[in-house]
């Protein structure tokens, strides 16, 4: 995917650890979209890599939005949330490939990417200032704190280069 420049947003305390788990969503994302036309080595490599962390953070971040946010998401938001997680969880479950062992398709790789990129965007861009200009004072003070409870208990899931947490998960690379 070719960067564009966007400047930064900004965004209430209480959202700001969702934001910076999004991080580790576009850099998956990218390395999907990016191998997708290349040789199963490198698909494989980029599917290793979106797994990795989906499974020490992304799974439990999409978890946490639809608990936390949806009480301040209007109907047709829930919907986009609820369908856009859908699908990148069941994207995530095939695999992207018939056939275990296999190194994942190009399709895949690249469907996955973008549906996670597009996802990721629409909530940065969209999704959150919306939720900053409707929210009450105390629904973001009541966010922040669920949200600060988070970060709390799991210290060792915020992914940093190359090592290994305080609670021994596995940080990507």
């Amino acid at each position: 995917m070719k960067a564009q420049y966007h400047p930064p947003l900004k965004r209430h305390e209480s959202l700001q650890p969702f934001s910076r788990d999004h991080f580790i969503g576009l850099k998956a994302a990218n390395r999907l979209v990016d191998a997708a036309a290349d040789a199963p080595e490198a698909r494989a490599a980029a599917a290793k890599y979106f797994y990795d962390c989906w499974n020490a953070e992304m799974a439990e971040h999409f978890t946490q939005e639809e608990q936390l946010l949806i009480a301040l998401m209007l109907p047709p938001e829930i919907a986009q949330l609820r369908h856009e997680h859908h699908e990148i969880r069941t994207l995530a479950k095939t695999g992207g490939s018939e056939s275990a062992g296999q190194p994942p398709s190009g399709p895949w790789c690249k469907a996955l990417g973008q549906k996670l990129h597009d996802h990721i965007r629409w909530e940065e861009r969209v999704l959150f200032g919306a939720i900053q200009r409707r929210a009450t004072p105390e629904q973001l003070t009541t966010l922040a704190e669920a949200t600060a409870e988070i970060e709390k208990h799991r210290p060792g899931l915020r992914i940093r280069r190359g090592r290994k947490s305080p609670g021994g998960r596995l940080k990507i690379t």
